[in-house]
């Protein structure tokens, strides 16, 4: 019966529901964290504020960087250059190195200039295919490789790539990192930023291949990889502010795939240039690789796991202090020198592990905060530990020209901790789904259509040195971006966000529309009559506090299974209003109806071949239920850990009831109070559409993030976008 709802729903209005009950909530209320009941009482209300903050950084800055490239926009964007020359010393070691320069937009459409240095040594060991059977081959080989790379971006101001292609012909202005002299870090612009990642990795794999009749190829494969990070960074964040990143990041990482694709066409095949020279071949097998990426017929699914540790040391330096620059200038001696400093700065953190206590955890960053004093001449401003472990799965589809899609799903667990707040450990539970899709891709051009989206839950607990642990708060994150799209479809993303935003406090009584975005007056309809925008991005974040969590997990039956059909009126506004009244719950949390009642309620509704409109009522009380028993599975689950683990899996769809992301949301947060609830979109749009304005804004909701819990929240961000790989505009 389950089935059946979500089956329709997906076919009317892709609309899923969930609910719970009273006494199964009673029996557990008990269980209930000591820290719930001292919660602060949040501060009144304040009325939605329309900003220009724009989101830097963090995951909606690597999702945007992604959701820009291959995309068919600029011709001046295009203007990248790059040099490689790789020489093979012997048949098994290479040595490479290369020079990109480009142009890239950030989120508030700025554009920066990056120049990039890449240096790469490679050792594998390689016994090629081992003829297995006449179809088949087995390929297996070690690896190692160094890597390192030197990356410096600067803000240029403008918004358009083609005011500053003059900047970017000006080869002879090429800035790299190294020498990382005093006086050349002293005149770094505000805004700047030099990167200095390196990457240490031995790997291991193993793949069977066959082709048939040349056309098709078909493999398996398996592998694992051990890789150091370590990584430098330098930004200057304003005129006497010059922050110094220390990163290390030790990761392991096993991987299985499949994969199908169409053989590749031959250059000689193509009817490139008919010259026999090294510019001739150089030129030919670019354009042939690159025409081949598009029309080649391509299926892949892959699954991996990762295990890894990170830390983190942060100073602020002032940049006008010749002798905090010359103690600086030592410490980069070397160049990649550096990068031997850290690892040895780390080597105390070998075997903290993440289920160590906060208390040990205090122990091993002190250890390394002072021998960060001793290095640099001066205390870390941060200093931090990161140990994380997750899964991914992937699925990767191409019809040639017509339509590539990339789906991904992961989960995974952070431990975070730093020396602040006396060794506070934070534990966040990801559940992350991404989907990318472009069509009418052409070779060297990029994607004309593009529609990108990514939905994140975080649960965070809080620990502190004591070894108590908070309750969880629930955070969601949606960034989602289409390009060549219509009217119609930049109002439906919109109404993505408007769709959650609209169920906030309002146990079970209808909506409200007044806390919405104005999707009509952002994007104004014609009458019947579609224009094409260029480019839309929103980014919705939705924080629920603890206390807010607490009301949800013990709301009473009742109030859920209002919130769920004020939710299903979406779907079956008829029915859901004949019947409102009719559920009940008894003590085993079964939801149960007077058929009798809604028979006759029923009764103006036509009955045809195939269709009882008394189905529906069955199907909306089996819903419930089914949303009853992922509620009451978060409250049983045994211990903090195993609750915020199973209410990140529950809000996924991970569930009874299959119910999840902006769904489980409509629900939830109609059973708490608006003040328990912070949301923000941030809407950026190049419509390229005569007499349309731009926008560029971001649009608070509810407590609009100046409380003491979103304060707490803010922390969390900070502390994630601190250990996660910086984006290329951002560190």
């Amino acid at each position: 019966m389950k089935k059946t709802l979500f089956a329709a729903a997906a076919v009317l209005l892709g609309v899923n529901v969930s609910y719970a009950g009273e006494s199964v909530f009673d029996s557990l209320k008990d269980l209930a964290a000591p820290s719930a009941l001292s919660v602060p009482a949040p501060e009144p209300a304040k009325a939605p504020v329309v900003s220009t903050a724009v989101p830097s950084g963090g995951d909606f800055g690597r999702w945007f960087e992604k959701f820009k490239e291959d995309t068919e926009d600029s011709i001046c964007k295009a203007a990248q250059l790059k040099l490689n020359q790789n020489a093979h010393l012997v048949s098994v070691l290479g040595v490479g190195g290369g020079f990109g320069r480009s142009l890239k937009q950030s989120p508030d459409q700025k554009i920066a200039l990056v120049d990039e240095v890449a240096l790469r040594l490679s050792l594998t060991a390689d016994n090629g295919i081992i003829p297995f059977s006449p179809v088949h081959g087995l390929g297996v080989s070690i690896s190692g490789q160094l890597e390192g790379k030197s990356q410096v971006v600067r803000p240029l101001g403008s918004t358009r790539y083609c005011d500053e292609l003059g900047t970017w012909a000006k080869l002879y202005e090429v800035k790299v990192v190294v020498p990382a002299k005093a006086e050349r870090i002293a005149k770094m612009e505000i805004g700047e930023i030099w990167k200095l990642p390196l990457s240490m990795k031995l790997a291991f794999s193993a793949s069977l291949g066959a082709s048939f009749n040349e056309m098709v190829n078909v493999s398996v494969s398996a592998g694992g990889a051990k890789e150091r990070r370590p990584s430098v960074t330098l930004y200057r964040m304003a005129d006497d502010q010059l922050r110094l990143r220390l990163r290390l990041d030790r990761v392991t990482v096993y991987s299985v795939g499949a994969s199908v694709s169409s053989a590749e066409i031959p250059v000689s095949d193509l009817g490139f240039w008919e010259a026999d020279n090294i510019l001739a071949n150089f030129v030919n097998k670019t354009v042939a690789k690159e025409i081949n990426k598009f029309i080649s017929m391509q299926l892949s699914v892959g699954h991996s796991r990762n295990f890894g540790k990170k830390l983190l040391l942060e100073f602020v330096l002032n940049p006008k202090d010749p002798r905090q620059m010359e103690a600086l200038e030592k410490f980069l001696q070397g160049d990649f020198g550096i990068i031997k400093r850290f690892v040895e700065l780390g080597l105390p953190f070998n075997d903290f592990s993440a289920e160590d206590t906060s208390a040990n955890g205090m122990g091993e960053l002190s250890g390394v905060s002072d021998q960060a004093l001793q290095a640099i001449g001066g205390k870390p401003t941060f200093s931090g530990s990161d140990i994380y472990s997750g899964h991914a799965n992937n699925l990767h589809f191409q019809v040639p020209v017509i339509n590539t899609h990339d789906v991904s799903w992961s989960a995974s667990y952070n431990r975070y901790q730093s020396m602040d707040r006396n060794g506070e450990t934070l534990h966040v539970q990801e559940r992350k789904r991404t989907s990318n899709s472009k069509s009418l891709s052409v070779p060297f051009m990029g994607a004309n259509v593009k529609h990108n989206s990514e939905r994140t839950f975080y649960v965070v607990n809080r620990e502190g040195a004591d070894g108590k642990a908070s309750l969880p708060a629930l955070m969601y994150q949606q960034n989602e971006g289409i390009v060549k799209h219509t009217d119609g479809s930049a109002r439906d993303l919109v109404e993505r966000a408007n769709g959650v935003l609209r169920y906030v406090g309002m146990k079970g009584e209808g909506v409200n529309e007044e806390e919405t975005l104005p999707r009509h007056e952002l994007f104004p309809s014609t009458g019947g009559t579609f224009k094409t925008y260029k480019s839309v991005v929103m980014n919705f974040s939705l924080l629920i506090s603890e206390r807010g969590l607490q009301d949800i997990l013990l709301a009473p039956a009742q109030a859920i299974v209002k919130a769920y059909l004020n939710v299903m009126r979406e779907l079956m506004p008829d029915i859901v209003n004949r019947i409102s009244g009719l559920f009940s719950v008894n003590a085993a949390g079964k939801v149960s109806y007077d058929r009798q009642a809604a028979e006759k309620r029923m009764a103006g509704i036509a009955v045809t071949e195939g269709y009882n409109p008394m189905d529906d009522v069955k199907i909306l009380a089996h819903g419930a239920e089914e949303v009853i028993k992922d509620l009451a599975a978060v409250r049983n689950a045994p211990g903090w850990k195993a609750q915020s683990a199973t209410l990140a899996a529950v809000a996924t769809g991970k569930s009874h009831s299959d119910f999840g992301y902006e769904d489980f949301l409509k629900v939830v947060v109609q059973l708490t109070d608006p003040l328990n609830v912070s949301a923000q979109v941030f809407l950026s749009t190049d419509k390229k559409v005569k007499g349309e304005a731009d926008v560029a804004q971001t649009y608070q909701f509810f407590n609009n993030r100046n409380d003491s819990f979103d304060a707490n929240i803010a922390d969390v961000n900070q502390m994630r976008n601190r250990f996660a790989d910086p984006a290329t505009l951002t560190d």
